[in-house]
């Protein structure tokens, strides 16, 4: 424990004279505004008030000062300002880590005895938050010997032991009213606020998961993905977490098939390229969930310009063998299209160009594949045709009035 300063011995000498006034004096020069804390000056660095109860506690646990007078002068400094007795319970906390190496010692007993009285002046709350378990005890604040068992007890069962969901407890009629309302007769004009609001009720009235009813919208969305203005609001006004969203379609995403062969990307995709494009989520949310990892794809782009390399290679060299000889052996071998290339393929398709062109810049590839490379032609042509129609039609124009 610290040495005790010389000014609070002072006050000790003369404490019932006058000692006692000028300590409540020093202390109320730091306590100006109610609306301030005492700790601290104007100017924003600390007044010295903590370190002036911890001196005075200090002297009565060493025996300076009567415990008595001690707690007589804490009881006029606590009504004095509102933050007062967390302060002092700060300041007790201090000395009960220095006087808890030795519980028999006399300045433990002394600071029991302090606290004891104390605690009238002292939220009971506050103390049993501050202040530790043995401490509480030898206080006599906690009475009952078993609560430190019963405390182990219940913070193994809030932090360590694994809580089991009965999924029962959740109404499938809910879940059927909602599967219902979703997929409806529903136009583009349908307030989607109306929608939500019925959503809601089904989750409070029936007690549904958040998250399954997440999971059940976006199947919807993917079942009907040319209602995306509707989806769209509706997905941003239940849901404003990305992440929620993201981990959600990850989930969906794990368990696709792989892909290989397809007319058009799957609607999943489309639903993902559509989230994108309408700033939903971002590409930071999904990517990670996409398959395969970019050092697979790198892996697979060199070993696919090797096998090119080599097939050019076998291509001009010639054999005196025979015509059968000059023929290659190797080809390259056409696998199923990554879910970040079909997902690249779906953002052209919606004509998120956007977004395509921050995922095709994060892609560890060297050439663009086929199906993304022929949707982006589609999309040029798809852009470019109407300024060909307007040129063409302002030409015949022309030719005709000459």
């Amino acid at each position: 424990m610290s040495a005790t300063p010389k000014f609070v011995l002072e006050y000790c000498k003369n404490w019932d004279k006058s000692g006692k006034d000028q300590y409540v004096k020093f202390i109320t020069q730091h306590i100006k505004d109610e609306n301030k804390s005492p700790l601290f000056t104007k100017s924003g660095k600390l007044s010295g008030f903590s370190q002036g109860l911890y001196d005075l506690l200090i002297c009565g646990l060493k025996g300076y000062l009567k415990k008595d007078a001690v707690i007589l002068v804490l009881r006029e400094i606590i009504a004095l300002h509102a933050d007062i007795p967390s302060i002092l319970l700060d300041v007790i906390c201090v000395l009960d880590a220095e006087t808890s190496l030795d519980v028999q010692n006399e300045e433990r007993v002394n600071f029991c005895y302090v606290v004891r009285e104390l605690e009238p002046l002292i939220s009971d709350k506050l103390l049993k938050e501050r202040l530790e378990i043995d401490t509480l005890q030898d206080v006599g604040t906690l009475k009952n010997k078993n609560f430190y068992t019963k405390f182990i007890k219940v913070k193994t069962k809030l932090y360590y032991k694994q809580r089991k969901f009965n999924l029962f407890r959740e109404e499938s009629e809910g879940y059927a009213k909602l599967i219902v309302e979703l997929n409806q007769e529903i136009a583009e004009e349908t307030d989607w606020k109306n929608i939500l609001e019925i959503i809601q009720s089904l989750i409070g009235c029936f007690n549904l998961d958040p998250n399954r009813v997440l999971d059940i919208i976006l199947e919807s969305f993917e079942a009907r993905p040319h209602l995306d203005k509707l989806f769209i609001s509706l997905i941003r006004g239940y849901m404003c977490d990305p992440q929620v969203i993201s981990e959600v379609l990850g989930f969906k995403l794990s368990n696709m098939e792989v892909l290989e062969s397809y007319k058009e990307p799957p609607n999943l995709m489309v639903v993902i390229a559509l989230l994108l494009q309408h700033q939903v989520i971002s590409l930071d949310n999904i990517y990670p969930w996409l398959r395969p990892d970019d050092t697979i794809m790198a892996k697979e782009t060199d070993r696919e310009i090797k096998l090119i390399q080599d097939f050019i290679r076998k291509l001009n060299i010639v054999s005196t063998k025979g015509p059968q000889a000059n023929c290659p052996t190797e080809f390259v071998e056409e696998k199923p299209d990554p879910q970040k290339l079909v997902l690249g393929e779906a953002l052209l398709r919606v004509r998120a160009w956007r977004e395509f062109s921050s995922l095709y810049n994060r892609l560890p590839i060297t050439a663009m594949p086929q199906r993304p490379a022929t949707a982006l032609c589609d999309m040029l042509h798809a852009l470019v045709e109407p300024l060909y129609r307007n040129s063409t039609i302002e030409i015949n124009s022309s030719a005709k009035s000459m």
